[in-house]
């Protein structure tokens, strides 16, 4: 596994909320890391950019959308990753899947679909649960 993973790997990822509803990307089956799983759209830290800043590119390279207001709500750590969840409560544009190499479908999922979603990361659920209950705007 550490030729896979040779260095450590930090990322962001995005949770788009609209109407009740979660927005997650489904990694294709070839992808090396979390295949055939439900994650929330996002990748990883250039050097030397910030965390909003990758949000930012990532979600514009991978869902066409432009990020306005966005939260860092938890993060998610690991031996080879350290990832920073972020809500994004406003952006422009209409999510698309823009990365057909790294995902195969998008969907809109509300809260009583989730359990039965194999996510890339399991403890995002709870966090996501969480945003879902959350007034828009509001601190976690």
């Amino acid at each position: 596994m550490a030729e896979l993973f040779p260095e450590f790997n930090d990322v962001v990822c995005g949770l788009l909320i609209r109407s009740g509803r979660i927005l997650f990307v489904h990694r294709n089956e070839s992808r090396v890391w979390a295949p055939d799983r439900w994650d929330a759209p996002g990748g990883h830290i250039e050097q030397g950019e910030s965390d909003i800043d990758a949000l930012a590119r990532e979600l514009l390279e991978e869902l066409g959308i432009v990020v306005g207001d966005a939260r860092l709500v938890a993060r998610l750590t690991g031996a080879t990753f350290d990832a920073r969840v972020f809500v994004v409560d406003s952006w422009s544009g209409e999510p698309e899947n823009r990365a057909p190499e790294e995902h195969d479908r998008l969907a809109w999922f509300d809260e009583g679909q989730l359990p039965g979603l194999v996510l890339a990361d399991p403890d995002l659920l709870d966090i996501v649960v969480e945003a879902l209950h959350q007034p828009r705007g509001a601190e976690m």
